[in-house]
C-alpha cells in the first residue's frame, strides 16, 4: 500500500515502493507537515488528532497513551480522562493487562503484536500498515479474542498508532 501525506501529498515510502500507480493509497503525515501544523498553527495535541477520521493515538515507546482523538475514544467506549498517561492494554481492557505486574509485564505481553509493532517502529522509524492484532477480552465480551489491524508511524519520539479495523 503506497503511503501519502495527507496534508501535503508527498510520498512516505521509500524509493523501492515508488512507481506502481495501481497500489492503493493510505495517508500519515510527514514530519515537515507535523512541524508546520503543530508549531505554526499553536493547535492543542488533540485538536490535531481529530482531523483524523480513524480512531488514532499517539504513544510512547512503552505503548503509554500520551494523547487520543474523537474517533479512537468512540471505537474503544472511553472517556478522555480514562486513558490519558494509561498503558495501552489497560485502555483496551486486556486480561494480561489485569494480572499481576500489569501491561507489558507478563510472560504473554512479549507477544503482543500491537506492543512488539509500536516498539520496533519506535526503535527503527519503520512504519507498518493494516497489521493483524489480536486482544484477549474474554473477561468483557465472552470471546476469546477481539481483532484489530494497526497502522504505526514514528512521530518525533513517539509513535502514531492508528486503529484500521476492530472485528
Amino acid at each position: 500500500m503506497k503511503r501519502i501525506c495527507a496534508w501535503c501529498g508527498k510520498g512516505l515510502d521509500d524509493e523501492s515502493r515508488k512507481g506502481n500507480d495501481n497500489e492503493p493509497i493510505t495517508h500519515g503525515i510527514c514530519p515537515d507537515c507535523v512541524r508546520k501544523n503543530l508549531r505554526h498553527e499553536a493547535i492543542d495535541m488533540t485538536d490535531f488528532l481529530n482531523r483524523f477520521s480513524h480512531p488514532v493515538m499517539v504513544v510512547d515507546n512503552d505503548v503509554r497513551i500520551l494523547a487520543i482523538n474523537r474517533a479512537a475514544l468512540i471505537a474503544l467506549n472511553k472517556k478522555a480522562e480514562e486513558v490519558g498517561g494509561r498503558l495501552g492494554g489497560e485502555v483496551i481492557a486486556c486480561t494480561y493487562a489485569r494480572q499481576p505486574g500489569g501491561c507489558g509485564k507478563t510472560v504473554h505481553c512479549k507477544y503482543c503484536t500491537i506492543r512488539n509493532t509500536v516498539a520496533d517502529t519506535y526503535n527503527t522509524g519503520k512504519s507498518h500498515v493494516r497489521v493483524p492484532a489480536y486482544a484477549d477480552l474474554h473477561h468483557i465480551t465472552k470471546e476469546n479474542q477481539i481483532r484489530f489491524l494497526i497502522s504505526t508511524e514514528k512521530v518525533g519520539e513517539a509513535v502514531l498508532l492508528r486503529i484500521d479495523e476492530i472485528g
